[in-house]
């Protein structure tokens, strides 16, 4: 395994996500930009979707900073039958 400048166990998948991802995590829920503007849903939906969707990206994020680089290759490891072995600090 190539040497990584910080230990495997200290790389979040939101570290990985923002480093090869161009859209950041506001943006995996898809919000669509504002519509016409001579309705009154299109007017205000985004607003209202992005106040509902908040709470979602936060648990989203939240969630994807418990995963490190460690568990994925732990358990890629054992996908593959190959008994995971200690990762270097």
């Amino acid at each position: 395994m190539p040497n990584l400048p910080t230990p495997p166990k200290e790389i979040t998948l939101l570290d990985i996500h923002q480093a090869v991802e161009s859209t950041n995590l506001d943006d995996v829920i898809g919000i669509h930009e504002r519509g016409n503007h001579t309705c009154p849903v299109a007017r205000n939906i985004h607003d209202v979707l992005k106040d509902a969707y908040a709470p979602v990206a936060k648990a989203m994020s939240d969630s994807m900073r418990e995963v490190t680089l460690a568990n994925m290759l732990a358990d890629y490891r054992n996908r593959i039958g190959v008994k995971a072995r200690q990762l270097e600090q």
